[in-house]
């Protein structure tokens, strides 16, 4: 079952889920813990291995923070659900995602998604500064909400 307790879209041997597994996959990836109360993870697999996978967390009802890892493509299937939960499931208006500065590969992920730079905290983390980068629901493309 889904987030929104529906199936969620498979694609040749592709397949969306969620849940601990996914986190802790995540939460591997971005030297963080995954903490499953009070977060959501959704993943993309690949023949059964987890490929891709978000974390979001911290949610207060006007943003959410989100932690994501890539090993792989992504589907557009995928791109749809990620930001679906935030955006139409939480009713966010913003999701916030903390990169630290020297990790270039992340940087250039999100900001291709559509993320922004809004804050940086100097030397907030072990190798640099954390960067937070936010992406505004009208500013999202994966919903079909046009880029303004």
């Amino acid at each position: 079952m889904g987030i929104d307790g529906h199936c969620l879209p498979t694609r040749l041997g592709w397949h969306i889920t969620q849940g601990v597994d996914v986190g802790h996959w995540v939460a591997e990836r971005v030297q963080g813990k995954y903490f499953a109360d009070g977060s959501q993870a959704i993943g993309l697999e690949r023949d059964g291995q987890i490929i891709a996978g978000v974390i979001y967390e911290n949610w207060n009802k006007a943003s959410i923070v989100c932690h994501i890892a890539i090993e792989g493509r992504m589907t557009k299937g995928y791109l749809k659900a990620i930001f679906s939960y935030p955006f139409e499931v939480c009713k966010v208006k913003k999701i916030i995602v903390p990169v630290s500065s020297t990790h270039a590969k992340s940087l250039k992920l999100v900001t291709k998604m559509g993320f922004i730079e809004e804050a940086r905290v100097k030397d907030a983390a072990p190798d640099g500064d954390i960067i937070f980068l936010t992406l505004a629901r009208e500013k999202c493309r994966f919903l079909g909400v046009e880029n303004g």
